[in-house]
């Protein structure tokens, strides 16, 4: 006879696409503590054809 066992810690599909379903996009922005670019960046010609977002105020976080 073979053993049958049966795991309980299997994940489904959808939880291993996104395993942040539980936790919303803003918590996880505080946490990892991004800096709110809204009202606070601006642009930096370089020159080649390429810009960079540089912030006014790197002390302003989300949350």
């Amino acid at each position: 006879m073979k053993k049958i066992i049966i795991s309980s810690s299997r994940h489904s599909r959808e939880h291993l696409c996104n395993p942040y379903t539980e936790i919303s996009l803003a918590d996880r922005m505080t946490k990892s503590k991004c800096i709110d670019y809204v009202n606070n960046s601006h642009l930096v010609d370089l020159g080649n054809g390429y810009s960079k977002i540089v912030p006014i105020d790197v002390n302003k976080l989300i949350g």
